[in-house]
């Protein structure tokens, strides 16, 4: 009996075939999950430095006197010796003064849209 004719070499290749088949296709998808790992990897790598090039110029900025003096003064209202702080408020209850001369009791008010249509419309 020839080995290659025999139904049972048939069946060892056919398996065989079929477990290299899905040997291939589990280590392309495994492939294709570390690709966009490493793509996942890359755009957190962006955004550190990124904030880290963010950092070196707030430390940079840090170390400059004049900043400090300057956000030490809006933060925590800083005063040098021999200055003088005013403040500033806004009155709430004061009111626009009308450029017209026109109350709101002497307005005209005009009539809805809907009202100028019918009006057009019946010839009034």
């Amino acid at each position: 009996m020839n080995l290659l004719n025999s139904k049972i070499f048939t069946v060892f290749i056919s398996v065989a075939s079929v477990w290299i088949l899905f040997s291939v296709i589990s280590v392309e998808i495994e492939k294709d999950e570390i690709k966009k790992e490493e793509a996942n990897i890359e755009f957190k790598i962006t955004n550190i430095k990124r904030d880290n090039a963010s950092l070196e110029g707030y430390i940079k900025n840090f170390k400059n006197p004049e900043f400090l003096e300057k956000e030490a003064r809006l933060r925590l209202n800083y005063k040098a010796s021999g200055e003088e702080v005013v403040f500033v408020h806004r009155d709430i209850n004061s009111q626009k003064a009308s450029s017209s001369g026109t109350g709101p009791s002497q307005r005209t008010e005009e009539p809805p849209n809907y009202k100028k249509w019918w009006h057009w419309l019946l010839g009034f």
